[in-house]
């Protein structure tokens, strides 16, 4: 029988003998054993996870990462419009672009009108203007979507025609802005009209708060500047600047300023800096949804400083499966947020048969794989989201927003569905906890502890987290999951996101997802529970009468499968998916990206 909910002790019954099992000093190990005659550099590749067809006995971190992705992508894709039109308190971007334009009217001709007025049209204003406008703002429009790295939209923002036009418009406006008079005119309309300023601070703070913070100077500084009865104005700045992060940031730092050698690989980069410790992942005060995904993957690259390291011993094969899954979830990550990113331009137990002797078999149990800390973290993250949703809309309207699917609209509230995925990655944390013989609270360390209190959570409190249900129901909840088939899991990820752009080779360093493979995992006991049988009548048996035997289970677990490589060309998911089915293999696939591809046909 099943544990009722996590728990150092399980126990159960074999021929009415009362089984304990006391796993507070165990230790599983977890190994990828060699298949002859696989060729480890061929995996073979899957469209989607349900392709795969693997026997789910464990959940893999995959599974709950490509679940949390589709969610991700949802969640921005209706926030996306909800941000563009208004909801709730928030008046949205279209109304922020009006009024600026309106201003030309009002004796403001310094605002860089031609922009502003491309990005309306583009978003799908239309506005009469004097013909001389009219023809600059085409020459901006028409420059700018010549220029695919920045125009072409990816990831959700191809699902519609709306999310299309949010992602040029917001793209165009993400252009640096070198003209103080400019930037000061910009400013000035938006001290004078209060409901004005009050959008532009939410549109700000939300996009700050769902990705990370600005990598380069909005209008706010020159506004406070203004209220001090001054005018200052940096070098440059940006309407609505784009986000920094910590790949962007390193890649900068490696390479800004001098030829990238051949064979530089970003990806490699940043997980040796992350090992070694140069590049801390921590969250601080100012950190946004994307530095928490990144953080909740840190335990991927170097499991042996997560809590629960002690419990779990991992062969070097299965250390170099969680590194593949570290690359995949973080290029999956990034897609999510792809318009919003800086992109830099660089130079159950068996059947027991009836015998004499009665024979116990302890088998190592794990709900999911043993990444207690990545789940720990990834709830985190949903919990900074909602109080960012709430913050820009108000919990009322975000009762009324749903989660969007290349299908449509999901019918639930996105509050509802963001309680329930929290609840999810907690739920998972708390049921590997108790297999793994330790207490949830174990698995809080005090980086977690600290990035509570930046949500303002005081993680001790049982529902203080996840659904708010307690720890127990969202253990349970997620035992429910993954006995079910999610439409989520079944969708297709396979995408390419732009990373940063060479100057001198003319060509753009992209991350791309090609798609599953799987492996198979052992896992056994290093160290053993304490296991203790009762006899029907009550007393403690012990060898002849019965005898305890101590077993392994192996496990096919999905990992994702991506490259780093140069692309003369962006393709965005349709396009890369009908090449990936072309080609099949990775090698093949790999190979066709990089001569440089035609436009598809529509």
């Amino acid at each position: 029988m099943e544990p009722s909910a996590p728990s150092r002790t399980r126990s159960w019954l074999v021929e009415g003998y009362r089984v304990e099992a006391d796993r507070s000093h165990q230790t599983l190990c977890l190994s990828i054993p060699a298949e002859g005659g696989k060729d480890e550099d061929e995996p073979e590749l899957f469209a989607t996870l349900r392709d795969a067809r693997l026997e789910a006995r464990m959940v893999s971190a995959s599974l709950l990462a490509h679940k949390a992705k589709q969610f991700d992508d949802g969640l921005v894709a209706a926030v996306e419009l909800a941000a563009q039109h208004g909801a709730g308190r928030l008046r949205g971007k279209a109304y922020l672009l009006e009024t600026w334009l309106a201003s030309l009217t009002h004796g403001a001709p310094a605002i860089p009108a031609a922009l502003l007025l491309s990005a309306a049209r583009l978003g799908g204003a239309v506005r009469d203007v004097p013909p001389a406008l009219a023809t600059e703002a085409a020459r901006v429009r028409d420059e700018f979507l010549a220029d695919e790295g920045r125009s072409k939209p990816l990831g959700v923002y191809t699902w519609s025609e709306p999310l299309r036009r949010v992602f040029q418009q917001d793209r165009l406006l993400q252009t640096p802005l070198h003209d103080p008079g400019q930037v000061e005119a910009l400013a000035r309309v938006l001290r004078e009209e209060a409901a004005a300023r009050t959008t532009y601070e939410g549109v700000l703070a939300l996009a700050s708060r769902l990705t990370s913070p600005p990598d380069m100077p909005d209008l706010t500084p020159v506004l406070r500047s203004l209220d001090r009865g001054q005018v200052q104005v940096g070098r440059t700045h940006a309407i609505f600047p784009p986000s920094r992060a910590v790949e962007s940031d390193l890649a900068m730092k490696l390479l800004d300023g001098q030829p990238i050698p051949e064979g530089f690989d970003l990806m490699s980069e940043l997980v040796a800096r992350i090992r070694d410790g140069s590049v801390d992942l921590c969250p601080t005060a100012g950190s946004g949804w994307y530095d928490y995904q990144t953080w909740s993957l840190e335990p991927l690259v170097a499991p042996e400083r997560a809590p629960e390291a002690p419990r779990v011993s991992l062969d070097q094969r299965y250390r170099e499966h969680l590194l593949e899954l570290f690359k995949g979830v973080l290029a999956l990550a990034r897609e999510t947020h792809v318009k919003q990113l800086a992109i830099p331009a660089l130079s159950a137990p068996p059947f027991m048969p009836r015998r004499p002797r009665v024979e116990i078999d302890v088998l190592p149990e794990l709900a999911a794989e043993p990444t207690v800390s990545y789940f720990l973290r990834r709830s985190l993250g949903y919990r900074l989201v909602r109080k960012a949703l709430e913050g820009a809309f108000g919990a009322d309207a975000l009762a009324r927003i749903e989660r969007l699917t290349p299908e449509g609209p999901v019918a639930l509230p996105l509050s509802e569905e963001l309680a329930r995925i929290e609840g999810l990655f907690l739920g998972a944390a708390a049921a590997v906890a108790g297999d793994l013989g330790m207490s949830l609270d174990e698995a809080m360390d005090p980086a977690f502890r600290a990035a509570c209190a930046l949500v303002g959570l005081l993680p001790d409190q049982d529902g203080a987290l996840g659904s708010g249900r307690g720890r127990e129901h969202d253990a349970e909840a997620f035992r429910r999951w993954s006995a079910t088939e999610d439409p989520d899991v079944g969708r297709d990820a396979r995408m390419m996101v732009p990373v940063f752009h060479d100057l001198e080779r003319r060509k753009t360093k992209a991350w791309v997802f090609l798609g599953w493979s799987a492996q198979r995992v052992l896992v056994s006991f290093q160290q053993p529970p304490r296991v203790r049988v009762f006899a029907p009548d009550g007393r403690e048996a012990s060898p002849p009468e019965v005898e305890v035997r101590y077993g392994a289970l192996t496990h096919d677990v999905p990992y994702p499968v991506m490259a780093e490589l140069y692309v003369d060309r962006l393709l965005d998911r349709d396009e890369l998916r009908a090449l990936c089915d072309r080609h099949r293999t990775r090698r093949a696939i790999l190979a066709a990206l990089r001569v440089k591809p035609q436009p598809f046909s529509a």
